[in-house]
């Protein structure tokens, strides 16, 4: 930003001022960056880089699977990006860098919403939205990208957290392998899935399904309220039959429970203490690894096991009951309970 002349001041005085003036400026904002101060030099930034900059035009965001490949070119420049600057923003040329980060995640935000709001498929009716797995994995990598820039900013370009990023994990450390081929769930067989699901339709309104392009190991779905992601099996694993409508129905399970009753105890006490009486549980229970004890004695797993196999399409339902509590469906009377109970929570809510 250029001084505004004093029209009253003299050729000599005004040229005087502004190398002075110059000079202050150059000395604070070196100051500022070579101190730690660097809110107010972010906040110019902020404000420079507000339209967004795209840290790879050649390539296109959003085209079929070339998600890898783009993530692969993007952790080299960034990996570049902190050698040349010798891990460091607290300089004066590192303005340039952050300011090109910074116009970086504007551009990434922007890539990521034009991607959420353009699912794979949209229910008509339902208005559940899928995600195939080229979506989700672009999705995948560019939120890395983006997590990757904003650690670097605000860690001064610590290149500790370019070396840690991975594509083989999700943001919560779970891992991520090569899924076994011609395994991948289809975009048609999770709109069955959810379709099959005898709640009512408030449960699905906005409800968004991910297709991971990865298997998760073990796991094949994790649930939480709003969203799901969806694993293909690993390499050279056995797949129970139904897999896909099992897993959806079951995380599906935790969104009712997470959106309408509480995701702990402690957000709804009475509703959770009605619940686990009419299920026969004494004492709430977190949640566990997959298959470990700790799981199959959950009180949030035994509600989303009753969920999928009282309100489960028939492949969904067609397996047992998961956690140590007796399938509710050999007690007629507690079946009938559960469902009295689990669509008044969702008709009222």
């Amino acid at each position: 930003m250029i001084p505004r002349r004093d029209p009253t001041g003299g050729t000599v005085y005004c040229h005087g001022f502004l190398k002075l003036k110059l000079m202050l400026t150059v000395l604070v904002i070196t100051t500022f960056v070579y101190f730690g101060g660097s809110k107010p030099v972010y906040g110019i930034i902020d404000r420079i880089s507000a339209s967004g900059y795209n840290p790879s035009p050649d390539m296109e965001i959003g085209d079929a699977d070339g998600f890898i490949p783009w993530f692969e070119r993007d952790l080299s420049y960034v990996t570049r990006i902190v050698r040349e600057n010798d891990g460091k923003l607290n300089r004066l040329s590192g303005l340039r860098v952050a300011m090109r980060l910074r116009g970086e995640v504007r551009f990434l935000e922007q890539e990521i919403r034009r991607l959420q709001d353009n699912p794979s498929y949209t229910h008509p009716a339902l208005g559940f939205h899928v995600y195939d797995t080229d979506a989700t994995g672009w999705l995948h990598v560019l939120y890395k990208a983006q997590d990757v820039r904003k650690n670097m900013l605000a860690s001064h370009l610590d290149p500790s957290f370019v070396d840690d990023a991975n594509i083989n994990k999700l943001t919560d450390g779970t891992p991520l392998y090569e899924p076994e081929l011609g395994k991948l769930p289809r975009v048609e067989e999770v709109v069955d899935a959810l379709e099959g699901i005898t709640l009512p339709a408030k449960v699905f309104h906005d409800y968004k399904v991910y297709i991971l392009p990865f298997s998760m190991g073990e796991i094949s779905g994790l649930g939480s309220e709003g969203y799901m992601l969806l694993g293909a099996p690993p390499v050279n694993c056995t797949v129970m039959e139904h897999q896909i409508a099992f897993t959806i129905a079951h995380e599906l399970g935790h969104h009712v429970h997470m959106t309408f009753l509480g995701s702990t105890y402690e957000e709804n006490p009475k509703g959770w203490e009605e619940y686990m009486s009419i299920r026969g549980i004494p004492l709430w229970s977190a949640d566990g690894d997959i298959n470990s004890r700790a799981w199959s004695e959950s009180t949030e797993e035994t509600f989303a096991e009753d969920v999928r196999v009282l309100f489960g399409a028939k492949q969904a339902a067609s397996w047992p009951h998961g956690t140590v509590y007796k399938d509710p469906r050999r007690d007629p009377a507690v079946a009938q309970r559960l469902k009295v109970f689990i669509d008044t929570l969702t008709d009222t809510c």
